[in-house]
């Protein structure tokens, strides 16, 4: 068995790691590829390390592939960031098992209304729905999960790791994937939370800590050590960036996200900005939730379109399988891989495509290079190689 995980690891704690090892201690998985995040993450914010020390960590914690989701897809709302997640996986042709974590494990739930999902979408009954809430102003992603929200229990829709999972069966269904669907129960503290209370805390509260001081107990012990060594990114550290790029644009509506009300409220208000976060507070409105905002903040910042988006999308996804890293056990089924996939290996950032990817790494080096004063690598003189990870 072979199981793929749709993860961010934005950073790795140890309820990841729980992840992992019920993947292979229950399951029996051979191998667990898990597609991961970049260097920025569906919140819309810069990733707190940088990607591959977020791939070594979780490598070191029994993860055997890491596959990185190209930043266009990585930075969309749940549906494009569940399609992409999954696509990639379904791309290697060796994962058979989707392993997620929600708040309840009622596999059977989930299949049932990911099924409902993708007749009311076939019906047009959604769509009519969707149209009515995008002439209020509403952005297409904002508009379809409220849409969805009146046809699917409240026991899904109330928590982001319920409508993630969601996403994931829908995609599956929808595209006839020869994936199984398997679920872990969530334990203790929720996506949300932001304090850190006992020995499994969300990554809000890891972060929130991790900007404070790097005294963390919710990790794995050799994650800890990677993080003791790494830069850590706070989401304000690309403030003075993005204030420039806000400062040089003239027309945000191009942007991915972003409705022409909200272009609005970014001209109106960018006389106050101060910081990243505090700018996203000032933007968010009723219909316009902070994620949202910081989304299209981060999306303006990395030149990505709404034409750029559409494209990737038609073209599937997926062009590539962007390798991060992989462990020794990992590294026996890469020949599988190459021989059973239709979509190009890359481990050398020369061959990648994807500009958003490459210029995404690249604010992130920046990032970590003035917030240190020592220079970080870049995507084209960065080495690495994780094969003598044994797990």
């Amino acid at each position: 068995m072979v199981v793929g995980i749709v993860a961010e690891y934005n950073p790795f704690h140890n309820g990841h790691k729980l992840q992992i090892d019920y993947a292979k201690d229950v399951l029996h998985a051979d191998v667990v590829i898990v597609a991961m995040s970049g260097s920025f993450t569906q919140r819309g914010e810069i990733a707190c390390f940088d990607k591959y020390i977020r791939a070594h960590a979780a490598l070191a914690s029994g993860a055997d592939i890491i596959f990185e989701i190209p930043t266009i897809f990585s930075t969309s709302s749940a549906r494009e960031f569940a399609a992409a997640g999954i696509q990639l996986l379904a791309n290697t042709q060796v994962v058979d098992t989707i392993l997620f974590g929600a708040e309840t494990d009622d596999e059977t739930l989930f299949i049932e209304n990911a099924k409902k999902l993708v007749e009311i979408e076939t019906s047009g009954v959604l769509d009519d729905e969707i149209k009515k809430l995008l002439s209020s102003g509403e952005t297409y992603a904002s508009a379809r999960a409220k849409a969805a929200a009146n046809h699917i229990p409240a026991e899904i829709m109330s928590s982001p790791n319920n409508i993630l999972g969601l996403e994931y069966c829908r995609y599956i269904m929808e595209n006839d994937l020869p994936l199984t669907i398997k679920i872990i129960k969530r334990q203790f503290n929720n996506y949300n939370d932001s304090h850190i209370t006992g020995s499994i805390s969300s990554a809000t509260a890891i972060r929130n800590k991790l900007a404070l001081d790097h005294d963390i107990s919710s990790v794995p012990d050799k994650t800890l050590d990677i993080y003791k060594n790494a830069t850590f990114i706070h989401c304000n550290d690309i403030s003075d960036i993005l204030h420039y790029k806000l400062l040089s644009e003239t027309d945000y509506s191009k942007y991915l996200d972003c409705t022409c009300d909200l272009a609005d409220r970014i001209s109106n208000n960018l006389k106050d900005f101060k910081d990243f976060s505090s700018f996203c507070s000032l933007l968010k409105t009723k219909n316009v939730n902070f994620s949202r905002v910081s989304r299209v903040l981060s999306h303006i910042l990395l030149d990505i379109t709404k034409v750029d988006f559409e494209k990737e999308k038609k073209d599937g996804y997926i062009k590539y399988l962007r390798m991060l890293g992989f462990s020794q056990n990992g590294a026996a089924l890469l020949g599988s891989i190459k021989e059973k996939s239709d979509f190009p290996l890359i481990t050398a950032p020369g061959d990648i495509v994807n500009k958003s990817d490459i210029f995404s790494s690249d604010i992130h080096r920046l990032v970590a290079t003035r917030k240190t004063g020592a220079i970080h690598p870049n995507e084209y003189n960065r080495k690495f190689n994780l094969v003598n990870i044994k797990n």
